[in-house]
């Protein structure tokens, strides 16, 4: 079921979405117009909408289930950043995370497909990346309440 809380996220990040889309289309004068047009627009809007409203619901499900994971695929020579792969269970599927917006909720920024960069030591990054996440799927942090809604932490 999707929340208005997730209905109000995928908003945001399909009105992004479609202001991208519109700028791609920019240096080409005749395809930009019939990009530009009102039915066109609501349409690319709406199809962005209706994706990050399922995909975040999916991912928000997995949180809670224990069917999201983390992993580290590379540390910086400094120790000062790593770069991490964030993945959940779909109807007995890995599905990695490789949308830039999706990452941007968990504080991670995008690097290439299926990677992302989280800067920081001293502390799991890869729970930290979750609970970012997690936190930012809810409307406030009590609603979250993280501690008891989530037992499980898998790392991939």
């Amino acid at each position: 079921m999707i929340t208005k809380h997730i209905k109000k996220q995928a908003e945001k990040i399909a009105k992004l979405e479609l202001k991208n889309y519109l700028e791609r289309y920019k240096p080409f004068k005749d395809d930009y117009e019939k990009a530009n047009t009102p039915e066109n627009k609501e349409r690319v809007y709406n199809d962005y909408l209706t994706y990050y409203a399922a995909e975040l619901t999916r991912i928000k499900n997995a949180l809670i289930n224990g069917r999201f994971y983390a992993g580290v695929v590379h540390v910086s020579r400094s120790g000062m950043s790593r770069d991490i792969k964030l993945a959940y269970i779909h109807k007995n599927k890995l599905r990695t995370i490789r949308d830039k917006n999706i990452l941007a909720l968990a504080g991670v920024s995008y690097v290439s497909s299926g990677i992302g960069r989280i800067v920081g030591c001293g502390m799991d990054m890869l729970f930290h990346a979750q609970y970012t996440l997690f936190n930012n799927l809810h409307r406030s942090y009590k609603e979250a309440h993280y501690q008891k809604r989530m037992a499980n932490y898998n790392n991939l």
